[in-house]
């Protein structure tokens, strides 16, 4: 990534709605902070739906899509909001834990670290759970157990699991996520980012990585042969994931500077400024071609 990439900061996301016939778009630090919609994320999806636009919701939740959907739908981001949802819980599910090849290598029991409702990734399926990290043949890592724990409360875990050579198998390659209170929480991706630290195999599913946009394309190229990756826009708040898949995979992007960077870029109802946004990019070497504050129109 070129650390001085060219990007041009919106005052609304009008300015390029009609740019593109696609849009990809993260949902935590987007749409939702985890417990409710942002202000105007809601109509700002129904706008892009009466524009014609294809949506697809493209999420590192580590749970199934259709768990993603009924939780959205509960808070008023309903199915007719887009077209499709794509999660890295389903993607694990997909490319690992229905993958006879990599089971009858590895085995088929796994000590599972995560909340109840992420687990549905496993259901339906020729694996069985052991409480017994000893007994496991990897681990499947959701996110922690409860939103408040921190990493430390599973190196012990973790650790134990180096021992026996587990491979970890992240359904979630986010580090963390954000509430509006501006709180973090650890998710299944800084579990990964130490196992891998230390030396552990990691199998990661989601965001950034390059198979996860090829799903999205080929989903797009199968509901209409026409949309071009020149015609993809990807919105989303983290550099790290959002901003840095769509860079590798060659898709332009737009940067909700209001999300998960929003601590690091001093940002607290006020303008955002193009000078630290361009030393923050430049510091992580990694930029998008659009920056807005929030996703409204």
């Amino acid at each position: 990534m070129i650390p001085n990439k060219n990007f041009k900061i919106l005052t609304s996301f009008n300015e390029v709605a009609n740019k593109y016939d696609a849009f990809i778009i993260d949902i935590w630090g987007v749409l939702w902070d985890g417990l409710e919609p942002y202000h105007n994320s809601i109509e700002s999806l129904k706008k892009l739906m009466a524009l014609n636009k294809y949506v697809i919701l493209l999420s590192n939740a580590p749970r199934r899509a259709k768990v993603v959907s009924k939780r959205l739908n509960n808070i008023g981001i309903d199915s007719s909001y887009y077209h499709k949802i794509i999660s890295s819980g389903e993607i694990c599910r997909l490319r690992f834990l229905k993958n006879k090849t990599l089971l009858n290598q590895f085995g088929f029991t796994y000590y599972f670290i995560g909340q109840p409702q992420d687990q549905t990734i496993t259901e339906s399926l020729d694996i069985t759970e052991t409480k017994n990290i000893q007994n496991a043949d990897f681990i499947l890592v959701c996110g922690t157990r409860n939103f408040e724990d921190t990493l430390d409360d599973y190196i012990k875990e973790l650790d134990l699991a180096l021992t026996f050579r587990l491979p970890l198998i992240c359904a979630n390659p986010d580090k963390v996520v954000i509430r509006k209170t501006g709180e973090l929480l650890v998710c299944a991706g800084a579990m990964a980012d130490y196992y891998k630290k230390k030396g552990g195999l990691v199998y990661q599913y989601g965001k950034p990585f390059l198979e996860t946009y090829q799903l999205c394309v080929d989903h797009l190229n199968q509901e209409n042969k026409s949309i071009k990756k020149s015609n993809i826009l990807c919105i989303g708040d983290s550099l790290e994931t959002d901003i840095l898949g769509a860079n590798q995979f060659g898709l332009k992007s737009l940067f909700i500077a209001n999300g998960i960077h929003k601590n690091e870029l001093h940002i607290n109802n006020s303008l955002i400024s193009k000078i630290n946004i361009k030393k923050f990019f430049e510091s992580k070497k990694i930029a998008p071609e659009y920056v807005l504050q929030e996703f409204i129109f």
